[in-house]
């Protein structure tokens, strides 16, 4: 009797076991296919306009998709080629662990910070997050943010892309900090122009890969990953970057004008 109760407990925990590895395999399987976000799903090829790096995004699926999505980041050279998703104030976390399809999904989406809701890209530190994710970068393209500690990485990878239906962007990799992620670091609002340049020249001072000392921009862009180099279990690596000069001109006299469709 004590050998068959012992044999169906052994069968038991197989059996869980089993179900278990099953069900981590699908949430893999799902996780890997949510990641693959094509900027325009439904033309034959990839078309990026006029050579300039940035994809053409079919703007119409992809808010179809998920009316949070609020902007395409695209850094050549990388995996990094995705819709950012606007958070909320009733649930900041949410794109933490759900993907643009709305789904639960470990590998979260990348998502602009609840903070920035108000102004969206144009918040005078709009903080972009993404996970970094059992170093599975096309799982969770924004783990290749960690890489900016390194500065010949920095180098080769420093145009960051960032579009909005009715806007291009060229931003340029500055500074790169590993913070801890217990501490409180983020930024978003400055009481005025003394407390933002007071914050940028600190932050770049402590940063752990410096490409560009001298640029003082208006407004930079942070993008947030998890990282593990010092505080290992807890700490978070942040680009700071900020426009081109000459694409800011572009950008401010060259709007793309609205799908009259």
């Amino acid at each position: 009797m004590k050998k068959r109760t012992k044999s169906r407990i052994a069968l038991a925990a197989s059996a869980v076991f089993l179900l278990s590895a099953a069900a981590m395999v699908a949430l893999l399987l799902m996780s890997r296919e949510a990641a693959i976000t094509p900027p325009s799903p439904n033309a034959p090829e990839a078309v990026e306009d006029s050579g300039d790096g940035f994809p053409e995004v079919d703007w119409a699926y992809w808010q179809g998709i998920n009316p949070d999505v609020i902007g395409w980041v695209t850094i050549p050279g990388t995996t990094v080629d995705s819709p950012i998703l606007q958070a909320h104030g009733d649930a900041p976390g949410y794109y933490l662990k759900h993907d643009v399809y709305g789904n639960y999904n470990p590998a979260g989406a990348i998502y602009l910070d609840a903070d920035c809701e108000e102004l969206g890209l144009s918040s005078r530190n709009a903080v972009i997050l993404g996970h970094h994710f059992w170093n599975d970068k096309k799982v969770a393209p924004m783990g290749t943010v960690a890489d900016y500690k390194d500065e010949d990485f920095a180098r080769e990878h420093a145009r960051v892309l960032i579009q909005t239906p009715t806007a291009k962007m060229t931003y340029e990799a500055r500074f790169a900090q590993i913070v801890n992620g217990r501490e409180r670091n983020k930024r978003i609002d400055f009481e005025g122009e003394s407390d933002f340049r007071a914050w940028y020249g600190e932050s770049r001072a402590n940063a752990a890969m410096v490409l560009d000392a001298e640029t003082e921009p208006e407004q930079v862009i942070s993008l947030v990953t998890c990282s593990y180099n010092i505080w290992v279990d807890n700490e978070r690596t942040v680009l700071v970057t900020s426009m081109q000069e000459t694409a800011k001109n572009q950008a401010e006299n060259t709007q793309i004008a609205p799908d009259a469709s």
